[in-house]
């Protein structure tokens, strides 16, 4: 999960770009031919990876207009849909998926944009890991998993409705330690496409407003409950709830930004049986507890906020995960008060769970 990581500091420098007045069209369509492999990312995969294969991506897409404080901050990005589909090879089988997208614009003129394209769904592997018929493919274990993508695009005029389209692409597939194997697919790919553009464009005015003042914006102070579900290798096929309480603590700084720190509690009961299986004593209900600290960063996207917090227990007696840990993924405010999250806990590249929860602004 480290590549999340990466580039969600990356989409924090992204998103500072600026620009003035563009011209949009409302819809569009597209498709992209691509091509790439399977990063190789642990020895266990070493004879599953390194083949490369073609994939395939048509989507829609809707440009925003500028009438919300948000869009012009973000000099005006686009919303859209995707289907993606690539046939891997024998211990894989085929991949689809199917995610909304976000894509905001770096460099844009008469000749060229360039956009960053973030997108998050629901991805499908036709073959995963069986001990009996498919014992080679260490990677993934079920079918269902959560998708990541992340591109850079840029975009050709050909003709007032025609762009051409070249890309790099980098696709993330993860269970998110529901259920064993979840070393992750890895997939960079390059590609070339075609979209067309539908509607009369119009010049828009995306200037951002300069009313914000960061000494009118106070400190917030949410409490947040969240639970998950995880495996673990000390306990072949039993599923284990995790949970944690967290209050965090964080002040608007920008029309972007919210920077602030959190406290967690969290409690997941497959580390008992990790412990068990190290031969270490468990102290009775703190040895399944950590309790965390560390700095949070929400992106703000309107009511939508892209967080990410990096922390260190303060107490853990299991340490085979290190003192570090991370948390990325979305938060959204549905009113003042109430609001939801969706977030991984991952230590760097190892994912421990999947959280959903609610949160209350006091």
């Amino acid at each position: 999960m480290k590549s999340i990581v990466l580039t969600c500091l990356l989409f924090f420098v992204l998103s500072a770009w600026g620009q003035k007045d563009v011209k949009e069209n409302p819809f569009s369509i597209g498709f992209r031919s691509q091509y790439g492999y399977i990063m190789n990312h642990s020895e266990t995969m070493e004879y599953i990876t390194g083949q490369h294969f073609p994939a395939y991506e048509f989507y829609i897409e809707k440009s925003t207009t500028g009438t919300k404080e948000w869009q012009r901050e973000y000099n005006l990005p686009k919303w859209g849909i995707a289907f993606y589909h690539a046939n891997i090879n024998e211990y894989f089988g085929s991949i689809s998926t199917l995610h909304p997208y976000i894509a905001f614009p770096i460099v844009k003129n008469r000749a060229l944009d360039l956009d960053f394209r973030l997108g998050g769904g629901i991805g499908y592997i036709s073959k995963i890991f069986d001990a009996s018929d498919n014992l080679k493919n260490t990677a993934i274990g079920t079918h269902f998993n959560a998708t990541f993508s992340f591109m850079l695009d840029a975009q050709f005029n050909i003709s007032d409705p025609l762009k051409l389209h070249t890309n790099i692409t980098f696709t993330h597939f993860s269970n998110s330690s529901y259920a064993l194997p979840n070393l992750g697919i890895n997939i960079p790919t390059i590609g070339l496409g075609l979209s067309y553009h539908f509607g009369d464009s119009k010049e828009i005015r995306a200037e951002k407003s300069d009313l914000f003042e960061k000494k009118e914006q106070p400190w917030t102070y949410t409490i947040r409950g969240s639970m998950g579900i995880n495996e673990t290798y000390a306990a072949v096929d039993k599923k284990f709830y995790a949970g944690s309480f967290s209050f965090l603590g964080q002040k608007q700084t920008s029309q972007k930004s919210k920077w602030g720190a959190e406290i967690n509690i969290f409690h997941n009961p497959a580390l008992k049986r990790e412990l068990e299986d190290l031969n270490k004593e468990v102290n009775g209900g703190l040895g399944i507890i950590q309790i965390g600290i560390g700095p949070s960063h929400t992106l703000t996207i309107d009511k939508f906020g892209l967080y990410l917090q990096a922390g260190a227990y303060i107490h853990s007696e299991y340490k085979e995960s290190g003192i570090i840990f991370q948390r990325v993924g979305g938060v959204y405010q549905f009113t003042e008060k109430i609001s939801a999250q969706l977030l991984l806990k991952t230590h760097l590249t190892v994912a421990e769970y999947l959280e959903f929860g609610i949160g209350y602004t006091l």
